[in-house]
């Protein structure tokens, strides 16, 4: 017999992919507006997690994660990214907590403020910089005050072969390398891209062994955004010559929101405590590009 998965945003880039790939072995129960559920009603929320949804597991994906329109309601505790990201998740983890259910909450990378020079591990201490990720701590901290039993799960660059709704920050690089509209690519912003297939099925293991605490469930190397690109271009046979370098720092000098400028992210931890092995760049462009020849769209 199938389990039950409840999830919020599983419609999300994310959670439809999460979908795709267990849809044989769970039935899910979707909590968005796409189904008429608003996570930052509260009663709505509580009736449908506490009222007898079943499943065990509470997947959190529901979130506002439009990093520059957050920035424009900063410090708006009644604008939308607050309330979703906070209250939301504040409702959420109460509901599971009184309702006895495993939650897994997703959160981000955009907690630390960039400034490490190591990879940042899950002891590390966040330091938001932009309102996108101080809302998001703030969730982390509403799931942790709750009591729930569950896991926060940061995420960092996820990147997928296809999801019509909204191209990623890799789809996205493609298309402007075909038609040559990108722009310089900083060669002193690090980031850790992560293959969205490896995060659902990391999630799976999670959901199934249930561990609590936080765990990085990110990619295993770490590229500047020149350095993706280049890859990019190399494993899609693309014109490396419509690359040209940049300079976050330079940029940052009229930029309308601050940018972290090392998200460079550990998931030793994630190895070693759950066995889950991630995609470095290149691997996880492979699979990409190979799902792309199996089912062009």
């Amino acid at each position: 017999m199938k389990a039950t998965i409840i999830g919020t945003g599983l419609t999300s880039m994310v959670g439809s992919r999460f979908v795709e790939l267990f849809q044989d072995e769970y039935y899910f129960t979707n909590l968005d507006l796409a189904t008429g559920i608003d996570i930052t009603n509260e009663e709505d929320t509580k009736q449908k997690i506490e009222g007898g949804e079943s499943g065990g597991v509470v997947l959190h994906f529901a979130a506002f994660t439009d990093v520059d329109a957050a920035n424009d309601q900063a410090d708006d505790k009644d604008g939308l990214c607050y309330r979703l990201n906070v209250l939301g998740t504040r409702y959420v983890a109460q509901s599971c907590k009184a309702a006895g259910k495993y939650l897994i909450h997703i959160s981000t990378d955009f907690v630390f403020d960039g400034t490490k020079t190591s990879p940042y591990t899950e002891s590390d201490s966040p330091n938001p910089i932009e309102w996108y990720g101080q809302t998001k701590f703030w969730a982390e901290h509403e799931v942790e005050k709750s009591g729930v039993a569950g896991v926060i799960v940061r995420t960092t660059y996820p990147y997928r072969a296809h999801f019509e709704p909204k191209k990623d920050f890799v789809r996205n690089i493609i298309a402007k390398l075909k038609d040559g509209t990108l722009p310089p690519m900083f060669t002193d912003h690090i980031i850790t891209p992560t293959f969205i297939d490896d995060i659902a099925h990391a999630l799976k293991v999670i959901s199934e062994k249930k561990p609590q605490g936080i765990y990085h469930v990110v990619g295993s190397s770490y590229e500047s955004n020149y350095d993706v690109a280049t890859k990019v271009a190399k494993i899609f046979g693309l014109d490396k010559s419509r690359i040209k370098p940049g300079s976050l720092e330079e940029f940052l000098k009229t930029a309308k929101r601050p940018y972290q400028k090392s998200l460079a992210t550990s998931n030793a931890k994630l190895k070693r405590d759950l066995g889950v092995s991630m995609s470095t760049l290149e691997e996880g462009l492979y699979k990409m590009r190979e799902q792309q020849q199996e089912n062009p769209r």
